[in-house]
């Protein structure tokens, strides 16, 4: 039998999602050039935001797509703008969904209305177009107030009654998400009264996600140290080595280690799930569901590109990225393939490692894809969790006896995630949950993991590990 593994020290030092990880965005409100705010003049870009904005807002709203690819593929059609004017765009826009519960019950009011007060409770400095836009209204832009760096929630409400002139707002957090939003949660962890944990963690959720990358060079210190060279300032994770955050600004496409494959945009709870896989050297991994790559990538990295990685999803379209991502990294060690969900990708019981990275809620991510939010029905949530155990039962009967199935969701609901574990279990006596060290923390676990965006600025992942004995 395979001997279990807890991921040493030293393992920990080598390393570290419908949207479960964010990539190679389109259009991100954390992946823009260092440079001015913006080039457009302000009243020219204030009206090219209204008019993007009702096109990306309608396409949520009644076409059902995301809009992150509604924004990109509204700005690739506006000549008008220049590259460094998307930042500032997607950001009013993407501050448009992440307020829409405070601002929809106030009643009809135009974009020009709705984009300021939402880009001023999300910004923690007035943009110049929100000037434009207070003009046009007829009020004093002088009487604007940026709320984006209000301490509590109390004083992001009282900023936002004095943005309207005093006019009563019901300004509940809660409000911000659906209102089946609070069913679905399990209580966050602390030490606090379960009220204050609700209230942290909303006012994580409400911020904007930060920018995390992952060295993936034979020597991170050098890849940290080169991007400092460059002006560039990584805040060090303070137990990985490989991971640090950078600034919102940093356009990390064009720095020199991404495009020597030494650097990966990788979520710090997306790093965290390779991590709990330990990968050997010379071992035979499969990435069920790869989609992008990024967690086939890590493997990868982590193997020393000895061994394989087969990389699968039932969209073979999403395999295209992780061949290009793959074709720029150091390691040649990863294989792609169509999988049709339901049969092992090759011969059965003969991975020494299955990542099981299923299709969710993606309640996790809801920080850099607020739109996401408005999108679920909460039907979906049972739908999902009966395709998670079909996947993880398929899967599953991949690892061969004493090697390690490790299943992942970017999400927090008990139904797919300890939910779907424990109904696994219950069914497949032949594995057992493999117990494994937090990589983040240093914690133990009993072979469960929840990470909060609270926790360590980053998404939430739920990982559990169990180990095939039979």
């Amino acid at each position: 039998m395979r001997p279990r593994k807890s991921m040493p020290p030293s393992r920990q030092a080598r390393g570290q999602s419908a949207p479960r990880e964010v990539v190679a965005p389109p259009v991100a409100e954390h992946v823009a050039p260092p440079v001015a705010e913006h080039v457009t003049p302000p009243g020219p870009l204030a009206a090219a935001i209204e008019d993007i904005a009702i096109e990306v807002e309608r396409a949520v709203l009644q076409d059902k797509r995301h809009a992150d690819r509604s924004l990109a593929f509204a700005l690739r059609h506006r000549r008008d703008l220049a590259a460094p004017d998307h930042r500032l765009v997607s950001q009013c826009v993407f501050a448009l969904f992440r307020w829409r519960g405070w601002i929809e019950p106030l009643g009809p009011m135009p974009m020009q209305k709705r984009l300021m007060l939402a880009t001023l409770l999300d910004a923690p400095t007035i943009p110049v177009v929100c000037r434009v836009w207070a003009k046009s209204l007829g009020r004093d832009a002088n009487s604007l107030t940026a709320l984006g760096d209000a301490p509590t929630w109390t004083a992001r409400a009282e900023g936002f009654r004095r943005l309207l002139g005093g006019q009563p707002v019901t300004a509940d957090p809660w409000r911000l998400f659906p209102s089946w939003f609070r069913e679905h949660l399990p209580i966050p962890p602390g030490a606090t009264t379960a009220k204050m944990r609700f209230v942290q963690f909303l006012q994580t959720m409400q911020t904007r996600s930060p920018l995390w990358v992952r060295a993936q060079g034979a020597d991170p210190a050098k890849t940290w140290d080169e991007l400092r060279r460059l002006g560039v300032r990584p805040w060090l994770h303070r137990r990985l080595d490989r991971a640090a955050k950078l600034g919102p600004d940093v356009d990390v496409y064009h720095l020199p280690p991404f495009e020597r494959g030494e650097l990966e945009i990788q979520d710090l709870a997306s790093q965290a799930v390779a991590l709990v896989c330990s990968p050997d050297p010379g071992e035979r991994w499969w990435d069920a569901c790869a989609g992008a790559g990024g967690k086939a990538l890590h493997l990868a990295a982590m193997m020393g590109g000895k061994g394989v990685v087969v990389a699968t999803d039932v969209h073979e379209g999403k395999l295209k990225e992780t061949v290009r991502r793959a074709r720029r990294s150091p390691f040649r060690n990863i294989t792609t393939k169509a999988w049709d969900g339901r049969h092992v990708a090759g011969k059965a019981a003969s991975y020494d490692g299955v990542l099981i990275d299923a299709p969710c809620s993606a309640i996790g991510t809801w920080r850099r894809n607020p739109d996401a939010r408005w999108l679920l029905d909460r039907r979906a949530i049972a739908r999902l969790a009966e395709q998670q155990r079909q996947i993880l039962t398929a899967a599953g009967a991949g690892v061969k006896p004493g090697g390690t199935l490790v299943y992942s969701v970017c999400t927090l609901t008990p139904t797919e995630t300890t939910g779907v574990v424990r109904e696994f279990l219950d069914a497949n006596p032949g594995f057992q949950l493999d117990p494994f060290t937090n990589p983040l923390t240093g914690a133990e676990t009993d072979g469960m993991l929840q990470i909060w965006p609270h926790d360590a600025d980053c998404d939430a992942m739920f990982i559990a590990r169990m180990i095939r004995s039979s």
